[in-house]
């Protein structure tokens, strides 16, 4: 099972990372074309724009995984271990649901561009591919905070409240 988690996570970390350099890779490709052959690309900008959302959008996860997502520690550190712990539960179990709406919302814009199939305006890519980082991401993130909740609830408690 570690040797699974370890491939996933470099998954992760690979699509995400390769979808951002692309992304800035494709703006600076623009930014020379418009302004030192003085001939802009029409498709660069959106091409990029997509590059940068997918892998913003699935980089969640990996943010999520290394414990770089926002945190507010002030009340959280000054609790009792059993505290940390149930606020570790209700906040990961939050998260969980959020993806649920996500992933669930998501399908259903997803399900609308692939019913009317309509285009991009430059490129002309199908936007159903476009939207389907929606779920696709939602699913990616959620697999994390389900991680993250099982981890708190095996997590014991070495010091209960004293009151």
């Amino acid at each position: 099972m570690a040797k699974w988690r370890e491939r996933y996570a470099a998954f992760e970390d690979y699509f995400a990372g390769t979808l951002i350099a692309v992304g800035v890779f494709l703006i600076f490709y623009g930014v020379v074309c418009r302004y030192v052959f003085n001939s802009p690309k029409a498709w660069v900008d959106e091409i990029s724009t997509y590059c940068v959302v997918w892998g913003t959008l699935t980089g969640l996860g990996v943010a999520l995984r290394e414990g770089h997502h926002i945190q507010v520690d002030i009340l959280f550190d000054r609790v009792p271990p059993f505290f940390q712990k149930a606020f570790n539960v209700f906040s990961n179990a939050l998260g969980v649901l959020f993806c649920f709406f996500f992933i669930f919302f998501g399908g259903k814009l997803l399900s609308l561009y692939w019913v009317t199939q309509q285009k991009s305006t430059d490129v002309g890519i199908y936007l159903w591919i476009v939207y389907l980082v929606i779920p696709l991401s939602g699913l990616m993130l959620g697999f994390r905070f389900i991680d993250n909740l099982l981890s708190s609830l095996k997590k014991e408690v070495k010091a209960e409240w004293n009151g």
